[in-house]
Formats: C-alpha cells, sequence, structure tokens
C-alpha cells in the first residue's frame, strides 16, 4: 500500500491494509500512518509535510528523502519502490492540482499495476488487454489522457472507431452489458470503476 497526505476514510484503509503485504508513504503520509498506529516500511519524498515528532520514529535507512520539485512525492515513491501491485490511498479528493499530477502518475509509470483509490472511485491505467467480470450495469468510465483509438466488447457504448482525446472526446458513464474486454493503440487511458469493485480490478491487473 503507498499511503499519501490526502483525505481517505478509515474504511479504505482497513481494506488496502488487509490486501497489502506492507505499507510505503509518500511524505505527509508518515502522519496519516502515525495516527492509524502503523509504521511504514519506508518514507519517500521531499520530507517538506512530515512531522517532526513522526520523523523521530523512523531511521535514517527508513527515510528515503529527495529534494526534487520536478516531481511529485507518488512518482517518487514509484520510482523507488516495486511490487507485484499496488494499492494507493490519500492521493485522490484533496487538492485539485495534486490530484490531477497523481492521475499523470498512473500513465507515467505504466510498468506499474497500480490502483487509486477515492472516495466514491477506484481508477488504475487501463492495461494492454483489460478482461473484466462485472455486474450489469456497472458504471464503467473511460478517460484518455492523450489522442487514443480502442476496441471493446461488454460495453453498452462500444468504443471501437472512436478517436478518444481529453480536449474533445471522453469515455464517461459507460455502462457494462456483458464481460468486459478492451484494448488500446497505447496505453494512457485510465479507468473508473465503483470501489467497491476493487477485489475484481486486482484479480485482473
Amino acid at each position: 500500500m503507498l499511503l499519501g497526505n490526502g483525505p481517505y476514510t478509515k474504511n479504505d484503509f482497513k481494506i488496502a491494509l488487509l490486501k497489502s503485504s506492507s505499507v510505503v508513504v509518500a511524505d505527509g503520509g508518515a502522519n496519516a500512518a502515525h495516527r492509524e498506529g502503523v509504521k511504514a516500511k519506508f518514507v519517500i519524498g521531499d520530507m517538506d509535510s512530515v512531522s517532526t515528532k513522526v520523523k523521530a520514529l523512523y531511521s535514517k535507512d527508513e527515510f528515503c528523502e529527495i529534494d526534487c520539485q520536478d516531481s511529485t512525492d507518488l512518482e517518487k515513491c514509484l520510482h523507488l519502490v516495486n511490487a507485484p501491485k499496488f494499492i494507493g490511498i490519500g492521493f485522490l479528493g484533496g487538492r485539485l492540482d495534486h490530484e490531477l499530477a497523481n492521475l499523470s502518475a498512473l500513465v507515467k509509470f505504466p510498468e506499474k499495476k497500480f490502483i487509486l483509490i477515492g472516495s466514491r472511485d477506484i481508477c488504475f491505467l487501463c492495461p494492454n488487454l483489460l478482461s473484466i467480470k462485472l455486474p450489469v450495469g456497472t458504471r464503467f468510465s473511460v478517460f484518455p489522457m492523450s489522442s487514443i483509438e480502442g476496441a471493446s466488447q461488454g460495453l453498452k457504448y462500444p468504443i471501437d472507431n472512436l478517436k478518444l482525446n481529453p480536449t474533445k472526446k471522453v469515455g464517461t458513464s459507460n455502462e457494462v452489458v456483458s464481460k468486459v474486454q478492451l484494448s488500446f493503440n497505447h496505453r494512457s487511458a485510465i479507468i473508473i470503476l465503483p470501489k467497491k469493485y476493487l477485489t475484481n480490478v486486482l484479480e485482473v491487473l
């Protein structure tokens, strides 16, 4: 689990913790981990948000201070940490500029299997081929982070022969009608689903 300094619910923290083998925090996320009674494996970031009290709980080897303003704390974590999959909380729902930067991080690190959890939804970068079973009627949104084309099965509004673009045509509020299969000509599509389907996504990423 990656924990940021933004808002999250107690239930989301509990679920993410249960599904994770370890916790890594991004900068001020160390304060949040302390409030939850959890000590992170590593604290990564420029350390401008970690309280003095919390800093004292960690050794130098557990601190990865990177004084670079050209990348976000989430990007620093994704650059340094390797894991089969990541669940991120505390990265959505706070400041809008931070939220947008964290969404862009999904596209910047396509080799990472990473799910962000927000107040209502989860989002992740669509893999080369996404094949997932969801209940009929599930809201299924596709947001292109660049100009892309793709093919789909199982969606009420197929994306075949469409040119998706963040400034022209996006794929929000689509709907599942059967097993979904989705692919794009390159990987810059963010999939947004209700967060109750976190387990479904973890199983297929």
